[in-house]
């Protein structure tokens, strides 16, 4: 009976969402959705506004203005129409891209050998690289980059408080943005290194009137200023956020799991899309693009992945202060959808095919990912090999970040922005 009413419940509100977006019904209830069909039915039916209300306080904290944070469709048009064009990669491209990913790991500057924070150093590698490999940043990035991952990581932890933090965030971002702007000015040759930064400005331009003048459609939508769509941290926060959280948790289940299973003597079989990785990188290396990744196993590890620990842990809609919250971790991990070992790591399950319609890491719909199809998972599949190719962890360090896997290897890792901030490896070069 409790089951029946509870769905009438979701129906009635689901109802509200989709045949009454334009009504005065207000509420500061926040209703969460675990079901998939329904959380697939509210990202469908969904609309630009109610994204845009969502996610204000990116825009507060990150002072950006992208197709995240604003409602403006022919904005949106413009800004995926340059985006699509920027990672439209062909095959040089991509090797270009393994390149600078390879070379990242490597470099002097990254590549510490021995006792080391883990979280930081993933961080690193993944922002050096979507800024070269993507935003055409230049090498000489490595001198001014240091310290923007933290700023990120502060700014993102202070604005769940922003009103409180509000002093503090604004000092963050006056450092981030001077970091961004130092290193975009030392690239060798600005027409071509950072022409999608000078794409995004056109379109803020053409567009600042309309965007500006939105009528104040309700009382969560702050309308944008010229400096907030111009940014280009309007590219780098979404993409550079998901990528360093795949990545750690790639090298998690592949190298840490490994290590903490042989610390308990445990007999757990290594998955069979572990058990040959070394040669699936290594073909993937030698023609990386998303052709080739498509029937490599690294496309299952990197789909994996974004299952058991999606970067994007819940998606929220708010309609008339109605906020939905859809538990994208909670469906994921659904054992009724992916079994009893739901919560294991199991790249091969997504070689059946009935996993598509449970798997929304990027979303679904008109407002789903534009790279998620491509761009993402080749971007996460390149990190993930240029590190193993690379480097290998040799121990972990027992200290508290760690501890609580090293008496239960088998449990999932948490997936939070500050469950491993103070882990410590051990990590060897490997030689080649």
């Amino acid at each position: 009976m409790f089951k029946i009413i509870s769905s009438l419940v979701i129906l009635l509100l689901l109802t509200i969402f989709y045949k009454k977006c334009n009504s005065h019904y207000s509420s500061s209830q926040v209703i969460l959705i675990t079901n998939i069909d329904d959380a697939r039915r509210i990202l469908i039916d969904s609309d630009l506004l109610s994204r845009a209300i969502a996610n204000q306080g990116l825009k507060k904290a990150f002072q950006i203005s992208n197709p995240f944070t604003n409602p403006n469709e022919n904005y949106r048009k413009e800004f995926l129409k340059v985006l699509h064009k920027t990672i439209d990669f062909d095959n040089n491209k991509w090797q270009r891209f393994a390149n600078i990913a390879l070379e990242t790991v490597k470099n002097e500057k990254v590549l510490k050998t021995g006792f080391i924070e883990l979280v930081p150093w993933v961080q690193k590698i993944t922002l050096i690289t979507v800024l070269r490999g993507s935003l055409r940043f230049d090498a000489n990035v490595y001198e001014v980059i240091d310290d923007v991952p933290k700023l990120i990581n502060d700014i993102w932890l202070k604005s769940k408080q922003y009103d409180k933090n509000q002093e503090s965030i604004q000092q963050s971002m006056r450092l981030l943005k001077n970091k961004i702007y130092n290193a975009s000015l030392m690239s060798q040759s600005k027409d071509e290194n950072i022409i999608v930064i000078q794409e995004i400005s056109k379109i803020a331009h053409k567009h600042l009137n309309d965007i500006q003048e939105l009528p104040q459609l309700t009382s969560g939508f702050i309308n944008p200023t010229k400096d907030e769509l111009e940014t280009p941290l309007n590219i780098i926060i979404p993409t550079y956020e998901t990528m360093w959280r795949v990545l750690l948790y790639a090298i998690l289940e592949i190298k840490v799991r490994e290590i903490l299973l042989i610390k308990n003597n445990s007999k757990m079989k290594k998955n069979n899309h572990l058990k040959n990785l070394n040669n699936s990188i290594d073909n993937f290396l030698k023609n990386p693009s998303y052709s080739t990744l498509k029937t490599n196993s690294l496309n299952l590890i990197v789909k994996e992945t974004l299952r058991l620990y999606p970067a994007t842990r819940s998606i929220f809609r708010t309609c008339n202060e109605i906020k939905y919250k859809i538990d994208v971790e909670g469906i994921h991990r659904d054992f009724k959808t992916w079994g009893d070992d739901s919560l294991r790591f199991k790249p091969e399950r997504f070689e059946k095919p009935y996993t598509s319609y449970s798997y929304i890491p990027f979303s679904v719909g008109k407002m789903k990912c534009a790279a998620a199809d491509k761009f993402a998972p080749t971007v996460a599949a390149i990190l993930i090999a240029a590190v193993l190719s690379s480097v290998d962890i040799v121990d972990v360090v027992d200290n508290e970040a760690i501890q609580k896997y090293q008496k239960n290897p088998d449990l999932p890792f948490e997936n939070h922005r500050l469950a491993f901030d103070k882990m410590i490896i051990n990590l060897t070069t490997l030689s080649k």
